[in-house]
Order: structure tokens, then sequence, then C-alpha cells
């Protein structure tokens, strides 16, 4: 009896040891969102030279980790990759001491990581936070490296499930990821705001956009948001959106190496699905992803001047052949706001010309591993990192991307880096001048009016990984130009919604010091400061781009003012 009296006092003495260093650790950043800053964002928290210098960190790619919304009356959760770093605090990585400080990134996605973050801090009450596993699991070594990573602590986690989510990653402007919930739950094929271009998607609140792959369960959830009165965002850089083929035949898409905006809007709208007379399936994203809109605003249903304008869309566009817009309703068109309209394919699954198909992915990983794994003439799409396109590894005699308007955005030649040579070998200065058609800023947001401070180091620590071995996307002070900005259809800025960075990196014009207010996606490209675009098509710096309704002359792409 001594002895169990005596074990129990002990569990208990530890039990209470543990609680106290659960309370004494500090959660800093909590977050989620974009994939395109997953792997720099883990290396910059890490870093031993950079601010944060977290040397623990646990990472995971079985989708262990979910962000819980609870705002539509359910729970409807997301799932992705993780990692977790954290200081030992004068402790160990096993048993972080009282000072630990903890930072945290889940990868699902931009439109995920602004609606999680600014739900979980409503004025109200939280109604989205982010569940870690609590039973010390091993780490998969998606950061560092299985041999330099340790399990995550149950401390370290049972922290972070108390913390509040309070910075999000994205690939596009709040504002733009406001405007694609906007668009989804938009009647289908209805007017958003007053141009006949945007048109509604369909879906209701709290329902889920469907995978269209064979034997995948995949699902995105549409859960309403609003934009807070306040939010700071930090620029971290800009990468490309790199198209994909793969055809082991070598008779269909893979022999073309270039592809017109024009055409590759025609593969993306149905209107085309055969290369070479082959039977081509086209991979689509789902429409709340970054990854979709940044596609979607600056090929298919690109407006304005500057490029042309094609108005059509990869879900429901103007000039969309009526068979491959997914609205039950097709007559009148745009189907009028009183008009009962629903989506037609949940999941996207519609057959094109010549036996081609177009089938919805869910994540950039189901979207590029789609690809990787059917040889049979495919098309898809993703933004550019060294760990987002690893898989390409396995079929490097069938697979290549395209160059998009005779533009190379990894100077590569078509081939897909993944060796160590390969990836020494990449250049991004097509999206640091602009040239290539579909890129993006990266950002970090955090709701306030002012910079979170340890988002501004992991910003800085990030950007100096994006180097030879992960040549990821352009640092900062490595870009020369900018997307203009603008009030976003059905959208009104106010002078206190919006608040942004003003660092636009070294080589900021005096007009970019100016506060950012505005979605961007498909915005015209304009330089940042013109004596370093001697070789670029840019002919006019951007006079008030970095705010509501900066206008610009030039560039490539579109112009959704």
């Amino acid at each position: 009896m001594k002895g169990i009296l005596k074990f129990a006092f002990a569990v208990c003495l530890a039990s209470v040891a543990g609680s106290a260093s659960v309370k004494a650790q500090t959660v800093t950043l909590n977050g989620l969102g974009s994939s395109g800053l997953f792997l720099e964002l883990g290396l910059g928290a890490n870093a031993p030279t950079g601010a944060i210098n977290a040397s623990c960190v646990w990472s995971e790619n079985t989708n262990s980790v979910q962000a819980n919304d609870t705002s539509t009356g359910s729970t409807l959760s997301d799932k992705g990759s993780a990692w977790v770093a954290w200081t030992t605090g004068g402790g160990t990585c096993a048993a972080p001491g009282t000072s630990s400080q903890i930072y945290a990134y889940v990868s699902t996605d931009s439109v995920v990581g602004n609606r999680c973050l600014y739900n979980a801090n409503l004025s109200t009450g939280s109604t989205c936070s982010i569940a870690y596993p609590t039973t010390t699991p091993a780490s998969n070594g998606i950061i560092l490296g299985a041999a330099n990573e340790v399990a995550l602590p149950s401390a370290v986690a049972t922290k972070l499930n108390s913390a509040v989510v309070n910075f999000a990653g994205t690939d596009i402007r709040p504002e733009d990821a406001e405007f694609a919930i906007t668009r989804a739950l938009t009647n289908c094929g209805s007017v958003v705001g007053t141009s006949t271009q945007y048109l509604g998607l369909g879906y209701t609140n709290g329902s889920a956009i469907k995978t269209g792959i064979t034997g995948s369960t995949s699902s995105f959830n549409v859960i309403n948001f609003a934009l807070p009165s306040s939010f700071f965002v930090t620029p971290v850089g800009a990468t490309p959106i790199i198209v994909a083929v793969n055809d082991a035949a070598g008779t269909g898409l893979r022999a073309a190496s270039n592809i017109t905006s024009q055409n590759l809007a025609f593969f993306l709208d149905g209107t085309t699905g055969t290369a070479s007379s082959l039977p081509v399936t086209v991979y689509i994203r789902e429409p709340l992803s970054g990854t979709y809109n940044t596609t979607e605003f600056n090929v298919p249903n690109r407006v304005g001047t500057s490029g042309g304008s094609f108005a059509t869309s990869q879900d429901v566009g103007l000039n969309q052949p009526a068979a491959q817009r997914n609205c039950t309703v097709t007559s009148p068109w745009p189907v009028p706001a009183t008009t009962p309209s629903t989506v037609l394919k949940n999941p996207l699954d519609f057959a094109t010309t010549g036996g081609g198909v177009r089938l919805r992915a869910i994540g950039t990983g189901q979207e590029l591993s789609s690809v990787v794994g059917n040889t049979s003439n495919s098309l898809g799409y993703g933004f550019w990192s060294a760990a987002n396109f690893a898989g390409f590894s396995a079929v490097t005699s069938s697979a290549r991307y395209y160059t998009v308007d005779g533009v190379d955005p990894l100077a590569s030649a078509g081939v897909i880096p993944t060796t160590s040579s390969e990836l020494a070998s990449v250049s991004l200065s097509t999206t640091a001048d602009g040239k290539y058609p579909i890129w993006s800023m990266l950002r970090l947001v955090n709701v306030g009016a002012t910079q979170n401070t340890a988002v501004a180091a992991l910003s800085s620590s990030a950007q100096t990984f994006s180097t030879s071995t992960h040549p990821d996307f352009v640092a900062l002070d490595n870009m020369l130009v900018v997307r203009s900005h603008f009030a976003p259809p059905a959208q009104t800025l106010t002078a206190s919604n919006g608040s942004g960075s003003s660092a636009f990196g070294s080589n900021k014009a005096a007009a970019c010091s100016a506060t950012e207010t505005g979605g961007d996606v498909g915005g015209v490209v304009a330089g940042l400061n013109t004596a370093s675009l001697s070789q670029s098509p840019l002919t006019k710096s951007e006079e008030s781009v970095c705010t509501a309704g900066g206008t610009a002359t030039a560039g490539q792409t579109g112009d959704r003012r």
C-alpha cells in the first residue's frame, strides 16, 4: 500500500510540475495559411542567425493538426502539414523551461488562413482555433530533416491548443480573400457587385467544395468571414504560378514548350480538351485558394486592356462555353439575382472535347500529385517552391513546365527542377521584373493597425532562406514591380479597413511609401524603380499603387480596377 501511495504521490508531483511548465511557456506566433510560405517560415523560425532562433523543431505531413471553425454552428475542420519551433527557455527541447517561446504554422490555404485569423479575433469571441496532438508525436522531418527534428512535447502542444490564432500566411491580399468568399457565396452565375464579368459560384455557407479525383474524399469548407476594422500586411516576397504537364507519349502536351495565356484560358475553362488530337485531363484548384485566384484573374478571368481580355473562368465566366459553366442555369446569362441557381458539378467533373476532362483538386498537394500520377496528357498548376514540386522527381522523363507567352518563370528550359544542381540554376528574375504573367506577392497578416514584431522577424528570417538550395520566392528587396491596387467588386474600402505595410523593399519608389489598401490579384504590373527596368516592357512607374484606387497604364496582365 505504501508503494502505491508513494507512486501516486510521485505522479501527482509530476503532473503539477508539467502543469507549471505549460503555464510558463509563451506562444509567440500561432498561425496558418499559404503552402508557398510553409518551408521558408519554418527555416526562418529555426535560423540560428535569425531574430527568432528557435532551435527545437517538430513537423508533420500526416494532417494530424487541424483548424476548427464553429462560426456556422457546426465544427468544420481544415487539415494540413504543420511545423512547430520553440526555444529551450532554460530547459531542453523535450522539456522546455519557463521562458520558452513557441512558434507554429499550419499549411492550409490563403483564404483559410485569412478566414481563421479573422474569425479567431472577432469582437464577440473566437470561432476558429488550431488543435495539435498532445501524444508527443515523432517528427516527420519536413523542415530540417528527420535527424535534426524532435518529437512535439505534450506541454508545447497543450499550450498551443489554448492559444489564439494571431497571424496568417497568404499569397493574395486580405481584400482579395474576402472577395473570393463573397463570389463563392453569391447565387450561381449572378453578378457580384456591378460588373457582369464577376459571377457568383453558388455555394452556401457551411457547405464543402469536393474533389473530383477518383478515390479521394478531400473537400474544402466554404465558410464566410469579414475583414476586421484594421489589419497589418507584411510583404515577404513574390513567387510565380508554374504550369506543369505530364505526357509519357511525348506527342501531346509535352510536344510543346510554350503556351499563350489565351490557350491556357481555353484549357482551364473547358473550351479546349485535346492536345495533338489526344485527350487532356486538366486539374482545377478550389475557388477559395490563393493559387486558384492568382491563376483565375491573371489568365482566364482577365479583363482590361493590358495583355488581352478573356472574360472567361475556371468555374463560371461570361465567355465560358455554356456546357462548361459550373451552374445549372445557363440562360439568361448572367443569371438574374432573383433566379434560383445552384452548383452544377460538385465535385467538378466535366467531360471536354475529344475525351478530355476537367477535374477539381483540393490543395496544392493533390493538384500537383495528380499531375505527377497522370502521365496520360495531364495539365495543372501551382505556386512554385522546391517543396511543392519535389514530387516531379519521379517523372522527369515525362513531365515539364511551360513558358507562358514566351516568358520562362524558372530559367530551367522546361525541366522541373528537383535536384540540387537544377535548383542551383533556378532564376526568378521574370517574377522580379514582372515579365512573367502569373505571379503574386507572399504576405503575412496580423490583426490590428500595427505590425506584430514577431511577424516582422519571421518575414525577415524567411527571406534569407530563399537561396540556391531552396529558391522558393523573390525576396522583398529584389522585387522591381508591384501590382496596382483596387477595391474588389462588392467591397467598399475605408480608411481604417486595410492597414498594411509600407515596406516594399529597397527598390520602392517614393510613391510607394503609403499604406497599402485594396486587392491586387490580377492588377496591372507596375515598376517600383524604373531605373532598374531598362530591359522590361514596363514604361510607367506606379504613381499611387500602394493606395486604394491606384492606377497604372503599363503592364502585361489584367486590370481589375
